[in-house]
């Protein structure tokens, strides 16, 4: 008989705790065992149920028992015995390769089971955690909504193309160990899941929008009428294992080389790093509410971003609030698609996509992904293609280019101004540690950094006070006078009295300060005396339009 497992738990093997006649003897206390099956059957009752398996090895191996019946009865009871509340268990004795092997088919309870004195357990992927009560039926609650891809559909094994699938996948047992297929009477009934990863066209039948539109904007807002300026790339209608990897295909066409970095980095970067963007896409798709056959999941490019939205927002314990602090949290909606999906090595494991993407994009040196839902429920991820450095304020730019010695040491005090590690150095310059080492110490030794707050891994070098003083002073004064001769012609020792509320003295001061900078060249003398903008001002001007809108 084939072993299943039904839901997101999937197989357990319980491993090295039976004894078995080919090896020596390893005896394990029958009150471990029965502990050890009480807290997973928990575990797999308190997700979405599965199976359990207790006398198989890591290679698949059938190693069996010695223990006698009346040890085997006690295990099976110990789900009613220990568990609250009790739960009761499918169970069977198998005979494979002589070997004697327990299987116990685990339900999902409707409410969250705790372990008696042991806490209420939970499994996430080939984990056990612990969980709180309320969490685990708030996730129970949202099963209702989630449950798409476990509603049988009118169609055979026949419908599901299986070269699609991972290699290995033959049919309907392949199937039935995933969840996509339920066996019974004659042809095994399908599950809506398996036509949604792997139907066979048209699409139509299965979903009339598992689908992905790609829309290319031209500026950095959508307009409409005779202005309309959205021309709708590609639009892919396929079950979800081709839908993926076509996705990628369009939107990587649609991805320029940037030389947004400007001339400190005298290179072209992609406007978004690869992994960043396919897992919004793969995400999209695979987390997307199902229920909604209205809409699909929708690529947006415009000039300075790009935008994935899928429809649904997203299901306990997963938050906004979570994804934007970067918090590796995990939940699916569509669970037996996502185990699909990471077998093909289209997704990755539970948890780890949504911390690489902030990694991804902070050593790409852009901004950090940005999540939110739509108000019309749709989950929107957000990457932008502005270069952390575009964003630096102009007062801090003008400082470390016109105070620094080497492009190097400007790179890092633009991308990190509140300070670096050697790490960080070595990855924005591309240089080794020990040079890193020897650059670093340049800083020190110029004043623009203090010495490491510490030594080892890790070690922080901070700017000075002297040059965060003076990155203030410049980010105090430089936007407010861009802006003032923006819409003013000069500027007089009066208006930028009144700007920044000093006297005139040392009004006379800062403004000499900033003749000195080459922000500002003076005009006339006495009452005639005024300011112009000068070479570093309108260099900072012709910067920010060269990159304007991309």
């Amino acid at each position: 008989m084939a072993l299943v497992a039904l839901g997101e738990g999937q197989f357990l093997e319980l491993k090295g705790l039976w004894n078995h006649k080919t090896a020596p003897p390893r005896p394990v206390a029958k009150t471990k065992v029965r502990e050890i099956v009480a807290e997973y059957v928990a575990a797999f009752a308190n997700a979405d149920g599965g199976t359990l398996v207790l006398g198989i090895e890591d290679d698949g191996s059938p190693t069996g028992h010695s223990f006698k019946a009346e040890d085997i009865a006690s295990f099976v009871a110990a789900p009613t015995r220990r568990l609250r509340s009790p739960l009761s268990c499918d169970h069977q004795l198998l005979q494979i390769e002589e070997q004697e092997v327990l299987v116990i088919e685990v339900p999902r309870a409707p409410r969250a089971v705790m372990v008696a004195g042991g806490g209420f357990p939970y499994r996430i992927g080939d984990q056990v955690v612990a969980e709180s009560e309320e969490v685990i039926n708030a996730l129970k609650r949202e099963y209702l909504e989630r449950g798409v891809e476990q509603r049988l559909v009118d169609a055979t094994v026949d419908d599901v193309d299986l070269s699609l699938l991972p290699e290995g996948a033959a049919g309907p047992g392949w199937l039935a160990a995933r969840g996509l297929v339920l066996p019974r009477g004659g042809s095994p009934a399908v599950m809506r899941g398996a036509v949604l990863l792997a139907g066979r066209p048209p699409m139509v039948r299965w979903h009339p929008a598992c689908s992905v539109r790609v829309f290319s904007v031209a500026g950095t807002e959508v307009r409409h009428g005779a202005d309309r300026n959205v021309t709708q790339v590609e639009r892919l209608d396929l079950p979800i294992a081709a839908l993926i990897p076509a996705a990628y295909a369009v939107a990587r066409a649609q991805i320029r080389r940037s030389e947004k970095l400007h001339d400190l980095f005298f290179r072209e970067v992609p406007e978004y790093p690869t992994f960043a963007w396919q897992e919004a896409i793969v995400n999209a798709v695979a987390h997307r509410d199902y229920a909604d056959q209205g809409r699909g999941v929708e690529i947006w490019f415009f000039d300075d971003r790009m935008e994935v939205l899928s429809p649904g927002a997203p299901v306990a314990p997963v938050t906004v609030e979570a994804l934007r602090a970067g918090t590796p949290t995990h939940a699916s909606r569509n669970p037996l698609i996502a185990r699909v999906l990471v077998e093909l090595g289209l997704m990755r494991e539970a948890g780890e996509g949504i911390p690489r993407m902030f990694d991804e994009m902070e050593r790409s040196f852009l901004l950090a992904p940005e999540f939110d839902v739509t108000a019309d429920q749709r989950f929107l991820v957000r990457l932008r293609n502005t270069p952390v450095f575009e964003t630096a304020d102009d007062g801090w730019r003008h400082l470390v280019e016109r105070h620094t010695t080497s492009d190097a040491h400007a790179r890092v005090l633009l991308a990190h101004p509140g300070g670096f590690t050697n790490e960080q150095y070595r990855d924005i310059n591309t240089v080794d540690r020990d040079e890193a080492y020897r650059q670093i110490q340049d800083m020190v030794n110029a004043g623009v950094v203090l010495p490491a707050d510490r030594a080892g891994r890790g070690a922080t070098y901070h700017l000075s006070p002297a040059l965060l003083q003076a990155g203030s002073w410049f980010t105090a004064r430089i936007p407010e006078i861009q802006r003032f001769l923006s819409s003013h012609r000069r500027l007089t020792n009066a208006d930028y009295r009144r700007m920044f509320g000093v006297t005139r003295w040392v009004a006379v001061g800062e403004l000499r300060r900033l003749v000195d900078e080459k922000l500002l060249v003076l005009v006339g003398e006495r009452r005639g005396a005024h300011y112009i903008a000068g070479p570093a001002m309108e260099s900072s001007r012709t910067y920010e339009a060269g990159n304007e809108g991309g």
